[in-house]
């Protein structure tokens, strides 16, 4: 009897021990076909807690301790772990999902075309405590393309107009174009975003919005919502189509990412570590003696570098060049003394500033928010005036005081409409710096003067300029005689 005994306790043990481990099996089946991610392998069940979507505090817990713990080191994971947006049941968004998915090819090229430039931008997202959905920004703005220039004149990965990169400090002259720096330009773009959001109360998608129309128009968008009663959120606006789009595309991708097998992508791993280097030196760098002293191709520095309009930095220094990870320190044994460090945004914001020959209209644009809000006041619209006119009259561009007023350039003004206006200073002096495709007859019309004068103003023998010059634009009645 007592064999018999122990015999039935053993098969009772064996009885629920394959019931336990039938009952994992299913479960870790159950959470895969779920969430269709090994990234995600670590969600709570919706079904099983009774939520819309797995707990945020477990998820995000879970997915860091992941992160820490994947032998590849791919930096998706951190992105995952910092996405904290609302990914909207909005069906702008769903549709977006499904137009990115046809293509199979989709994440795959996110990866290579971020794989420079990611560790960076994540990193400096981190350290700034924002939502990691802002890191898909260039992706939609440029595809990471350093070099990409819309029709409009925006320029390199964040898509920087050149006002808008000269208001947020950076450099733009005839040997360095900051918006073209992927560094520079990821810390002016990420200290906008943070400007748009205090002034948006803190609502992302109407920051994201702002930073793809301007913030004057998303004003005024709102300001006709309430009118008529109706929601202020970016969902709820009527805002230019492109800017309809421009949100959508960047959730869009950040659902993609949270969990590509889901919607059948393969989402190849980017490395955990920083992909470049930046080199900082007092004495000028030519990249053709960078190449020849590290042994990287010319063309690849030059890809990595296009703020450097002539290949070399600044002879007035200091300067800094991006190279590949790893390569920073055989220049130092070949050009001289220089700094090496990682590629962080950080590391070359303080070179990114004014050049000296555009200190009387970039240290006005870097001072703060406050003090510009100062000098704000009200301008009322006279017969016969426009855009050019009064933008002329008060020292800013005719493109900055439309979209202080949320308007298009072009459009006519009626006598007694009343523009909000900030002038530059008290001069009212606009210092143009000329971009690919100005001349003096595109410059006349836009500032609303005659060719004669911008001629005899910056002593111009011919209507073609040359891409970095500074030209000069005087208002009414305190331009030189001579």
């Amino acid at each position: 009897m007592p064999d018999a005994a122990r015999f039935a306790r053993t098969l009772g043990a064996l009885g629920v021990l394959t019931l336990l481990l039938n009952g994992c099996a299913t479960e870790t089946r159950t959470a895969e076909n779920d969430f269709g991610d090994s990234g995600y392998s670590g969600m709570v069940s919706a079904r099983e807690y009774g939520y819309v979507r797995p707990a945020t505090d477990v998820v995000v817990m879970e997915r860091r301790t992941a992160g820490r713990a994947d032998a590849r080191g791919d930096l998706w994971n951190r992105v995952r772990s910092g996405m904290t947006l609302d990914l909207y049941a909005d069906a702008r968004i769903d549709s977006t999902v499904e137009r990115f998915r046809r293509d199979p090819q989709y994440l795959s090229k996110l990866s290579q075309r971020g794989t420079p430039y990611l560790h960076m931008i994540v990193t400096e997202i981190e350290r700034r405590g924002l939502p990691m959905e802002l890191a898909f920004l260039p992706h939609v703005e440029s595809r990471f393309n350093p070099v990409a220039t819309s029709p409009k004149a925006a320029a390199g990965i964040w898509q920087f107009m050149p006002y808008t990169g000269l208001e947020m400090g950076l450099r733009q002259d005839a040997w360095y174009d900051g918006r073209r720096d992927p560094l520079a330009s990821t810390g002016a773009a990420l200290d906008y975003l943070e400007q748009l959001n205090r002034r948006f109360d803190g609502d992302w998608p109407l920051a994201m919005a702002a930073y793809n129309c301007g913030p004057g128009r998303v004003a005024a968008a709102q300001a006709a919502n309430r009118r008529s009663g109706k929601p202020t959120d970016y969902w709820s606006l009527n805002l230019p189509n492109e800017t309809k789009q421009y949100v959508p595309q960047i959730l869009a991708t950040a659902r993609l990412v949270a969990a590509p097998t889901r919607y059948g992508l393969n989402l190849p791993p980017v490395p955990d570590r920083p992909q470049l280097e930046v080199v900082r030196t007092h004495q000028p760098m030519d990249l053709n003696r960078v190449a020849s002293a590290t042994g990287v191709q010319l063309y690849e520095l030059q890809r990595l570098n296009p703020g450097l309009k002539l290949g070399r930095t600044a002879p007035d220094g200091p300067g800094h060049i991006l190279v590949p990870a790893g390569t920073g320190q055989k220049i130092g044994k070949k050009i001289g003394r220089v700094q090496v460090m990682p590629a962080m945004a950080s590391v070359v914001r303080s070179q990114s500033g004014p050049s000296r020959t555009a200190t009387a209209r970039s240290s006005t644009a870097m001072q703060s928010r406050a003090a510009r809000a100062e000098r704000r006041k009200l301008h009322v619209v006279k017969g016969g005036e426009t855009i050019a006119s009064i933008a002329r009259a008060n020292g800013i561009e005719p493109r900055a005081l439309a979209e202080l007023n949320g308007i298009s350039v072009r459009e006519p003004l009626l006598s007694g409409q009343t523009l909000a206006v900030q002038a530059t200073d008290d001069s009212a002096l606009i210092t143009h710096l000329v971009t690919t495709g100005d001349s003096v007859k595109t410059l006349a019309k836009r500032y609303g003067v005659s060719v004669k004068d911008l001629q005899r103003w910056n002593r111009l023998a011919e209507t073609r300029l040359t891409p970095g010059d500074l030209i000069l634009i005087y208002p009414p009645g305190r331009a030189p005689t001579s």
